[in-house]
């Protein structure tokens, strides 16, 4: 039933598996096997694409899985969503497995979940999926509550998972890790999917409440009043900044012809068209790495996109490719916004230290077609960086100042394991190891900017950063102003800029907002509310 992940993971240089040293292969008897997915959420969003792909692969080829998914929450309720709360409810669910999709900053805050569950469901096992189990493999499967890890592609490796769990197939989850008995850890090679449409397009109904979507935080910049709907049309892209997981990926990809992967175009829209048509949507947020990884497929999918759908979306983008005709072809097609990264406003820091190449000259060019074409602008900048300077920061600003775009994003560094500028900070010294827990709430809801790493007083002072943060937070205040309708001065968009806190040794759990903040959380809460 599932030999294509047979094909693309199994190793005859791997040890033979001690499958006497496994702890839960044959472990689910019953016939239908009851699998948890959960994913973390600080930012409001409730929808998560790599999950929603494992789901429609599972509907179509193990019917005799049944599917749940509890995510946390955390702005729903903060009460609520507690470790020792949420392993509660996990434990109503009484499921076979639970798998958890983690990106790296989620990873600290989400151990002590795992810690909880453990404790009331030891016979459980724990799956961790996504970015952090990826990028950072022995952290992730030396964590004493977890049992397996996904190393890639997620798709066949958790049907291999479902078929190890219940016998039905000697060997490992091929696309696994897995710890065994003895505490040593079986190894398999990670997934590498290079063929989409062996897949099916991603499953939606998972997310849905008793309400169907009329209560699913479903966006991050979309209009509220519409169902905005991410998707994505392909994965991978063929740049290598520095700061992002994307690159130490591509660099372990063993056939790079098939990183940038597409849908065809044809059946993209079909697909759309089926999901505008069945959920009623109202915008399309195309959540792809790079919606221009492939300009061929891009200019395919406009005219179709404009023909068949009609729908106002928004996408990814580089300045590079932000010429005037492909403005125009975008605004044509109903494009919306494009979100582009800047990341710093000094081109030698951006070039050298973020590897992004690009001049300012392009930045402002790019802004400006857009802008002609009468497409929003939003743009990424990052304040914080190894190395940066306070004069790196204050170009930024300026930078951004002579574009003014439609909204003004920016949030401290965040080092990412496995990434070449986290091996930058390593080297130099700057990385805390006493920052863990992370949220997503803006640290301008307390008006106070705090570094992520350690102060390089030469370069950057505490002062000078929190200083610069503010100016960057009163220009964004000033400034924004991404519309949905045409009524004047009606922006919908506020900034949730990441923040870390600074933990004591002891603390095992994620503190719980005060009650003074409630005013700051339901504005945040109603951001994502379509």
């Amino acid at each position: 039933m599932n030999s294509k992940a047979d094909v693309i993971a199994v190793s005859t240089e791997r040890a033979a598996y001690p499958q006497d040293k496994s702890r839960w292969f044959g472990s689910v008897k019953k016939e239908k096997l009851r699998l948890a997915f959960s994913f973390y959420s600080p930012d409001g969003n409730e929808i998560a694409m790599p999950i929603a792909s494992m789901s429609a692969y599972l509907k179509r080829d193990f019917p005799n899985v049944e599917i749940l998914l509890e995510p946390v929450l955390i702005l729903r309720d903060a009460e609520k969503y507690t470790p020792e709360n949420y392993a509660r409810m996990i434990q109503e669910l009484e499921a076979d497995v639970i798998a958890f999709s983690i990106m790296s900053p989620h990873w600290y805050p989400m151990e002590p979940y795992f810690s909880e569950i453990k404790k009331l469901m030891p016979d459980m096992p724990l799956v961790i999926g996504g970015y952090q189990a990826m990028l950072s493999q022995e952290q992730t499967i030396e964590n004493p509550d977890v049992d397996y890890i996904c190393v890639g592609d997620g798709e066949y490796a958790i049907g291999n998972l479902v078929q190890h769990l219940k016998g039905t197939k000697d060997g490992p989850a091929d696309g696994m890790w897995e710890k065994m008995i003895d505490g040593s850890v079986y190894e398999t090679e990670a997934h590498q999917i290079g063929d989409l449409a062996s897949l099916p397009f991603p499953d939606y109904d998972v997310f849905e409440k008793e309400n169907g979507f009329k209560d699913v935080n479903s966006s991050i910049f979309g209009p509220k009043g519409k169902l905005v709907l991410p998707v994505m049309t392909g994965r991978g892209c063929p740049y290598r900044c520095t700061y992002c997981c994307n690159t130490p990926i591509l660099e372990g990809w063993k056939t790079k012809k098939t990183f940038l992967r597409k849908y065809d175009p044809q059946d993209m829209v079909d697909e759309l068209i089926r999901l505008r048509d069945k959920y009623g949507v109202g915008y399309f947020e195309f959540w792809d790495e790079l919606f221009l990884s492939n300009l061929k497929f891009v200019r395919a999918f406009f005219e179709l996109y404009k023909d068949q759908i009609r729908l106002p979306f928004s996408i990814n983008s580089r300045v590079e490719v932000m010429n005037e005709e492909f403005c125009k072809t975008a605004a044509e097609a109903g494009c919306h916004t494009i979100w582009f990264g800047i990341e710093s406003g000094d081109e030698e820091f951006r070039a050298k230290m973020l590897g992004r190449k690009m001049t300012n000259k392009q930045v402002i060019e790019a802004a400006e077609n857009c802008k002609k074409a009468g497409i929003n602008r939003l743009t990424f900048n990052i304040v914080g960086a190894p190395l940066e300077t306070a004069e790196n920061m204050r170009q930024t600003l300026r930078l951004n100042q002579t574009i003014a775009p439609e909204h003004f994003f920016f949030f401290p560094y965040i080092p990412l394991r496995g990434t070449p500028l986290y091996n930058i900070a390593k080297e130099e010294g700057l990385l805390l190891t006493n920052k863990k827990n992370l949220h997503y709430l803006s640290a301008a809801n307390d008006q106070q900017f705090t570094l992520n790493m350690k102060e390089r007083p030469e370069l950057l002072t505490a002062e000078d950063y929190n200083e610069i943060c503010m100016q960057m937070f009163a220009f964004q205040q000033a400034n924004n102003r991404l519309n949905y309708d045409d009524s004047p001065g009606a922006a919908t968009v506020e900034d949730k800029s990441f923040s870390l806190v600074e933990d004591a040794a002891e603390e095992s759990t994620i503190p719980v907002p005060q009650p003074e903040a409630a005013s700051i959380l339901d504005g945040v809460k109603n951001l994502f509310r379509s």
